[in-house]
């Protein structure tokens, strides 16, 4: 057994980390012990401190016999220090770590895994955890895939999750040390003129904000640094080229940074020069920093406060241990503070078929206030303002294979980022004003209040393993009665045009090919609403049945089931979810299933969550003659009766 340890051991690559340090006691020991506390076996970790005089010295002696190497002495800055590091290290995989900045647990597992299934990969990246100076948790940047184009743009990685394969580095050379703000930014781009380089779309460390901060004390130096980048990389063959690919989007990315950080760094009037830039050179930047360019008026007149107190669970100063004399010694997994709602639970979709009480359910799930309520972002007629990115078809088919037009977008709606310019300029009419009016604060209280997202959306039944894989979403399912789900489409006229789902060939071929033939009969008579309609409950819980399978982490719910027991059956739901059942959310359940509300819908009231849920059951009974009903089960029988007995039906 010893001998098989020894054999395992000897397989796993040396990882090195190195942590360069100054002056950072208040973070130092949560930094150190977040590498040692980590699963991975072989790893070299090295502290590299710049001579250090508040305390730090003594909190690496403590942990000196863990470290393969540590050194207090003056250097001259950040890259220097990581550079001796580089210098000493063995690792056939090498990594840095700020002294404020922490790994999640099994950060360096995955990463070694991810090296090993990519080998020619040059490094990888991912997610990255905002922490304020209490180590409370306040957002999530997710990214996605750049290319080198993308990096020119200063669309900037979260360093923290970067491991370097150490052959690349040693022929890209290590960080320059002419560079003191962007010099990991400076070296990726080097190193992805070297080899590809692969996002992973999990958490693998948190970066700390605090007063002392680089890019919050220094903020106002970021942009000159990206203007020399740019510079210098006109004189690299392959950067220039990639520039020269994209000029407009290149010049428009380094003006937002510089933008940006201009406003962090407190000159809301230089930040609105180079946000006019932005606006002439790549307008679609603008739009997507609208909130910061309306930050940037609020300082100008004085209110620039707003601003702190929008984002104010980033400022909060460290909190001190009773005892001054000792460092905090709470175990890392514990130290990313849960005091927010949105640290807890994770993003939700709930789908399943459009006129199926999806919104029900959404609104009920939402009702503990621990999310903020999205409704219907896949629809074609979504508004702007929620998601920017366009979509072509009802039920879009959204997978790996195409998610460039929607991963970033949709991350932004998680983050509940409102994009109100887009929204503005797309007006139409009183009634979309109002829905700006209603999702902007929606979208902003949400934000305050630190709250998750809730995606209610019919439309992405399809794309539900993308949801749940790509976006971190927990996914419910609900499932209508055929039989009523095709009377109410009968009762509102609602036709269904199959070329929709026929014109997205990787649907097809992955899934719906069985049902080209039936679909292809659909678009002969437009007018057969009931053949529609049941050929789309028929198509739709065909996929929910494998993903029943194939997933069994999805929560599948039958609607049936949730209007005879409401609070008992929402209470289970909960439960399932990990969200609290509170004696208010049941209030609100039972309130919205009573048998004081209609049991009938009217055109007026589409949308509308309170019905008398036993009543409203029986509808389809009244809306569809007993010829119909007989029609609608011989023509979804085959997947009905995975989810309907004959009791069902009567």
């Amino acid at each position: 057994a010893l001998l098989g340890d020894i054999i395992h051991f000897m397989k796993k690559p040396l990882v090195s980390i190195i942590t360069p340090s100054f002056n950072q006691a208040d973070y130092l020991e949560h930094t150190i012990r977040s590498v040692l506390e980590q699963d991975y076996p072989n790893i070299e970790y090295m502290v590299v401190d710049g001579g250090s005089t508040d305390g730090s010295v003594d909190i690496i002696k403590k942990y000196e016999k863990q470290l393969a190497w540590w050194v207090s002495e003056p250097d001259k800055g950040q890259s220097e220090a990581i550079n001796k590091g580089f210098n000493r290290a063995n690792g056939e995989i090498v990594a840095w770590l700020n002294s404020d900045d922490v790994y999640m647990p099994n950060a360096i597992t995955r990463a070694v895994e991810m090296l090993q299934a990519n080998p020619e990969t040059a490094f990888v990246y991912a997610n990255l955890h905002s922490i304020n100076a209490r180590g409370e948790h306040v957002n999530t940047i997710r990214y996605r895939q750049f290319n080198l184009v993308d990096l020119l743009a200063f669309h900037i990685i979260g360093q923290p999750t970067v491991f370097l394969r150490r052959k690349f580095l040693d022929q890209a050379g290590f960080l320059d040390t002419g560079y003191h703000y962007l010099l990991d930014h400076h070296l990726w781009l080097r190193l992805g003129t070297k080899a590809p380089f692969l996002y992973i779309p999990e958490e693998w460390a948190a970066a700390r904000l605090h007063p002392m901060a680089k890019n919050v004390a220094q903020a106002q130096n970021f942009g000159e640094e990206a203007y020399r980048i740019l510079e210098w990389a006109k004189t690299q063959p392959k950067l220039a080229e990639a520039i020269d690919l994209a000029p407009d989007r290149v010049w428009g990315g380094a003006h937002r940074f510089d933008a940006r950080y201009l406003l962090d760094g407190g000159a809301p009037s230089l930040a609105l020069k180079a946000y006019r830039k932005v606006w002439k050179t790549y307008p679609d930047y603008a739009y997507q920093h609208l909130h910061r360019i309306f930050f940037s008026l609020l300082s100008l007149i004085g209110l620039g406060g707003l601003r702190r107190v929008y984002y104010r669970r980033y400022y909060l100063s460290p909190k001190k241990p009773a005892d001054s004399s000792s460092v905090a010694t709470e175990p890392v997994t514990g130290y990313i503070r849960r005091d927010f709602p949105r640290d807890n639970y994770p993003p939700i979709l709930v789908t399943g078929v459009h006129r199926g009480s999806t919104t029900w359910v959404g609104r009920m799930l939402s009702a503990n206030k621990l999310y903020t309520y999205v409704s219907e972002p896949l629809n074609i007629l979504h508004r702007p303002g929620v998601l920017r990115s366009p979509t072509k078809h009802w039920y879009l088919y959204v997978s790996k294979a195409n998610e460039e037009p929607f991963l970033e977008p949709f991350n932004e709606t998680l983050n509940l980022k409102y994009h109100i310019w887009r929204e503005l300029i797309s007006l139409r009419s009183i009634r979309d004003a109002g829905r700006m009016v209603r999702d902007f604060s929606e979208f902003f209280t949400g934000r305050i209040k630190g709250r998750q997202a809730l995606i209610k959306d019919p439309f992405a039944v399809f794309s539900v393993k993308w949801f749940a894989k790509r976006l971190g979403c927990k996914v419910v399912i609900v499932v209508r009665h055929p039989a009523a789900f095709v009377s109410s489409l009968k009762k509102l006229q609602w036709p269904f045009e199959f070329g929709d789902i026929l014109a997205q060939p990787n649907l097809m071929r992955e899934w719906l090919e069985p049902f080209r033939k039936d679909m292809e009969t659909a678009l002969e008579d437009p007018s057969d609403l009931i053949y529609q309609a049941s050929l789309l409950w028929r198509v739709i819980y065909y996929v929910v049945w494998q993903y029943k399978h194939q997933f069994p982490e999805f929560h599948i719910v039958r609607h049936m089931d949730l209007s005879l027991d409401p609070a008992g059956e929402f209470k289970k739901l909960y439960n399932n979810l990990g969200l609290p059942f509170t004696s208010k959310v049941e209030n609100q359940v039972l309130r919205s299933s009573s048998s004081d509300n209609p049991d009938e819908i009217t055109r007026r009231s589409t949308y509308s969550t309170k019905l008398d849920s036993l009543a409203a059951l029986q509808n389809w009974k009244q809306r569809l003659s007993e010829e119909e009903i007989n029609r609608v089960r011989e023509l979804t029988i085959d997947v009905a009766q995975l989810y309907y007995s004959d009791e069902d039906w009567d």
